[in-house]
């Protein structure tokens, strides 16, 4: 995970946008030379026209392409650059997470070139980007009827097919991306999907509502299965009135044994569970659902709104902090790690506190997630949770953190440091 962003470059690179501004430049030469109805005039908004493009004004370039489309003498002049506006409006729209008005965008374009399969793939990642993977995968099937060699398109069909559970299609679709192109990314994917799929296929699989859960046949999740997916249904319902959000996605749940769960998610020894588009919970000695469980669930699930509502740019302790306020809901044991720290004066920094904490010891571990916990409780607490929404659609529209937390809480004249001051003032 898009002007093309970081995020998909891997799936539309940087040329893409390149080679569209490279063909109207072509384009403008033609038609400059091609005499047109409407004389001068008409070159001269063709030439607007083109320079908006350059400028990625891709808006008033449609609205222009268009005016000029009804009046020039040949309208199929105009369907290169209408394509070439078209195509980079959805993805900025795409990369601003406004996927309703990109797949518009998208469509539209490719009436203007069907056989482009950058607009079926540009639409095939709105649908991946909101969890609606078989929609998603239905799209860049077709695109492959188009560019049946292209390593993208599989590479994309095989993310798809592996967050949706379907390994052997996954497995089938990475294989070829990998046979066409020499991709490091691809390469790993593959070999993840490998190594879960050996275990996978040896699991039982229960669906219910927004879940699958697949797990080891045995007593011991046989009597689970049921009440996890009843208390995911109930966080579901719980969470989603919090942050008012009820994602349309069915997300995969799977139990492990310890030894298997470590080896899969290569995870600290002090994590509980993770959700890496997936749900994944070690089985461990659990046979009845408790609180402490059920709270993990409720965290986990938090897990997967925020990755919905703010992609991969949320700060760790945002993330965390909301997950632990979703599962002590729960199970609220006291706050040690966080109560000792203050004491001594020696809180985690809180630009440690932005990145991944997966190589912290078990005590700092603790203590990062009761701290951000304080400080999430503290957000919502004081300002309800309906900032807390406008802040993570912020930052799902790619706004940088600070900048979007300085704009939520602008009526209570906060900003980053401001907040960090009086949480700290109360503890």
């Amino acid at each position: 995970m898009m002007t093309c962003l970081p995020e998909l470059m891997r799936f539309c690179p940087r040329r893409v946008l390149t080679r569209c501004l490279c063909s109207a430049l072509l384009l403008m030469l033609m038609i400059l030379m091609t005499p047109s109805l409407g004389g001068a005039s008409t070159d001269q908004q063709t030439q607007e026209a083109i320079n908006l493009l350059k400028q990625k004004e891709y808006v008033q370039a449609i609205v222009l392409l268009h005016d000029l489309e009804t009046r020039i003498l040949n309208p199929d002049q105009m369907s290169a650059l209408l394509a070439t506006a078209y195509l980079g409006r959805g993805y900025q729209l795409l990369s601003s997470s406004e996927f309703s008005s990109a797949r518009e965008a998208f469509l539209e374009g490719r009436r203007y070139n069907m056989d482009d399969v950058r607009f079926w793939q540009g639409e095939a990642m709105t649908w991946f980007k909101q969890g609606r993977y078989a929609e998603a995968a239905s799209l860049l099937d077709q695109a492959l009827g188009i560019a049946p060699q292209n390593a993208d398109l599989y590479h994309l069909l095989g993310r798809a097919y592996y967050a949706e559970g379907r390994m052997a299609e996954a497995l089938d679709a990475l294989t070829r991306s990998n046979e066409l192109a020499d991709s490091a990314d691809v390469a790993n994917l593959l070999e993840k999907v490998r190594r879960e799929w050996l275990l996978e296929q040896e699991m039982d699989h229960e669906v219910r509502g927004h879940f699958q859960l697949s797990f080891v046949d045995g007593d011991q999740a046989d009597s689970l299965a049921s009440a996890i997916l009843e208390t995911l249904e109930d966080a579901y319902t719980a969470l989603g009135s919090d942050l008012n959000y009820y994602p349309d996605v069915r997300v995969p749940v799977l139990l492990y044994t310890r030894r298997d769960f470590s080896a899969v998610t290569s995870s600290p020894d002090w994590a509980g569970a993770v959700y890496d588009g997936k749900i994944r919970l070690p089985l461990g000695g659990m046979h009845r659902m408790t609180d402490p469980l059920a709270a993990m669930l409720y965290h986990e699930y938090s897990h997967v709104l925020v990755h919905f509502m703010a992609n991969r740019l949320t700060p760790v302790w945002l993330n965390e902090g909301l997950a632990e306020l979703a599962g002590r809901r729960i199970y609220s044991p006291p706050l040690v790690h966080l109560h000792e720290a203050i004491e001594a004066d020696r809180l985690i920094s809180w630009s440690d506190l932005i990145g991944s904490i997966a190589g912290f010891p078990d005590s700092k571990a603790r203590l990062a997630y009761e701290q951000s916990y304080s400080l999430v409780y503290f957000m919502v607490d004081s300002f309800g949770w309906h900032k807390m929404t406008e802040l993570l659609e912020r930052l799902g529209k790619r706004q940088e953190w600070q900048s979007a937390i300085a704009a939520v809480y602008q009526d209570y004249g906060l900003d980053w440091p401001a907040i960090l001051a009086e949480w700290q003032a109360g503890l």
